[in-house]
């Protein structure tokens, strides 16, 4: 059942004729049933896209079972069709809190996916309440952090932090990627731990932010990574890291970085000695 079916008709019926008119591309309940009968994903997208000014009860419930899908693409374009539905949108938001609170993992994933994908800011009090609860699984985690990253608010920030402790490399690795696309953040400091990460794609995505974000205190590990990890990606964004800093301090092992075994470590170790100051 989904979480649909507790709605009352009647308020959905009400709540239908509160929703705008929309211009619609065509498309049908019946020609969503099929893609969704075909199992595919693209095809999926595409009808529900297609019905995007499309109102009707059999659209509502069909779109409305994507929310659940096991596929993240396929719960965001259904989030997408209800977010142009404010009206409809409000009574599955407001189911899907609750679930943040009490649900199980797949309803704490499902919901926050809509919450982001809706671009809900009113519910990052309960998205913060939810990632400090025990027991949700790794699918349900990355779910919260991928909210706070579409939601891009510094309320958000506790999320994004909390996800870089995660025992899981994506989920630490998402949250260090939300974190510079989040308005009006200040700094990176909070990041900069994550240089000395077990896991490379989480120390590369670090060093690209702590770069990227002008963060001075990340420079030490920054050297230490040019020229000493064992992989070749975290050495290359950490010699476009240093050149991003600017700092002269960082000539040396740069210099060391220009005859490194990777030729884009070389040529990004080069590039960033000419932005030393």
């Amino acid at each position: 059942m989904t979480i649909f079916n507790k709605l009352s008709m009647a308020v959905v019926a009400l709540a239908l004729a509160a929703t705008p008119a929309l211009a619609g591309k065509g498309g049908s309940a019946a020609l969503i049933h099929q893609a969704i009968d075909s199992h595919s994903t693209d095809a999926i997208i595409a009808e529900v896209e297609r019905t995007e000014g499309l109102m009707c009860d059999e659209c509502i419930q069909l779109v409305t079972n994507l929310t659940e899908d096991n596929r993240y693409e396929v719960r965001e374009v259904a989030a997408w069709w209800f977010a142009k539905r404010p009206a409809i949108a409000a009574m599955l938001i407001e189911q899907y809190e609750g679930a943040l609170q009490n649900g199980s993992s797949i309803a704490v994933r499902n919901g926050a996916d809509f919450l982001g994908a809706t671009r809900t800011l009113a519910a990052l009090p309960q998205l913060r309440a939810a990632i400090d609860r025990g027991g949700l699984d790794v699918g349900a985690r990355l779910a919260l952090v991928r909210a706070a990253k579409q939601l891009a608010h510094t309320d958000g920030n506790y999320i994004l932090a909390r996800g870089m402790r995660d025992a899981d490399a994506t989920v630490r690795m998402t949250a260090v990627k939300a974190w510079r696309d989040v308005l009006h953040q200040t700094d990176a400091a909070v990041v900069v731990p994550l240089l000395a990460d077990s896991d490379a794609t989480v120390r590369q995505a670090a060093a690209a932010v702590v770069g990227g974000m002008n963060q001075l205190s990340g420079r030490a590990q920054l050297e230490v990574l040019v020229v000493s990890d064992a992989d070749a990606s975290v050495r290359r964004n950490a010699a476009w890291a240093l050149g991003r800093l600017g700092q002269s301090s960082s000539r040396p092992m740069l210099t060391k970085a220009t005859t490194d075994a990777s030729s884009l470590v070389r040529m990004t170790a080069k590039v960033a000695l000419g932005q030393l100051h």
